[in-house]
């Protein structure tokens, strides 16, 4: 691989999480991401388990972020990732990127607090030869946006 295809597979990803899913782009996320790219393992998933109101933890991406993300992203607006650690080396891309949101709407069952949450998530993603992204994987810090959002935790 060269060091142009690294640097394609990284803006590629980049224009994902920056551009794309925060604006609901569903048209670039199509032309980005293969039909048939599953994600490893969703975002919040396992939150939305705890409180009761589960979404898809893997599957389809695509089939994902229509039924999951729209939910989250009508929860949790004006979206902002900024990457911190990214490396890209062929066709894969591992990045850590600090996202912030603004909390709006009901998220997880937590009615909207109005104020700007932040966390932590690391990604994953696999490309083809063609600079698509063929497979996702990421993990956030759902506990840190949890007490954030009114959650509290406590240890027995």
């Amino acid at each position: 691989m060269t060091d142009a295809v690294a640097q394609r597979n990284l803006d590629n990803t980049l224009l994902l999480l920056q551009e794309a899913m925060p604006q609901g782009d569903f048209d670039l996320i199509r032309s980005l991401v293969t039909p048939d790219a599953p994600i490893r393992r969703a975002g919040f998933a396992d939150l939305y388990a705890l409180t009761g109101d589960a979404i898809p933890q893997s599957g389809n991406f695509v089939e994902w972020l229509e039924a999951g993300w729209k939910v989250l992203s009508a929860a949790l607006t004006d979206q902002t990732a900024q990457a911190r650690d990214i490396v890209a080396s062929g066709n894969t891309v591992m990045l850590q990127f600090r996202m912030t949101a603004l909390h709006s709407g009901t998220f997880a069952g937590a009615p909207a607090t109005g104020r700007r949450v932040e966390w932590e998530e690391i990604g994953v993603l696999h490309f083809d030869d063609e600079g698509k992204i063929t497979d996702l994987w990421f993990m956030c810090q759902e506990l840190s946006l949890a007490e954030q959002i009114g959650y509290r935790t406590r240890l027995s």
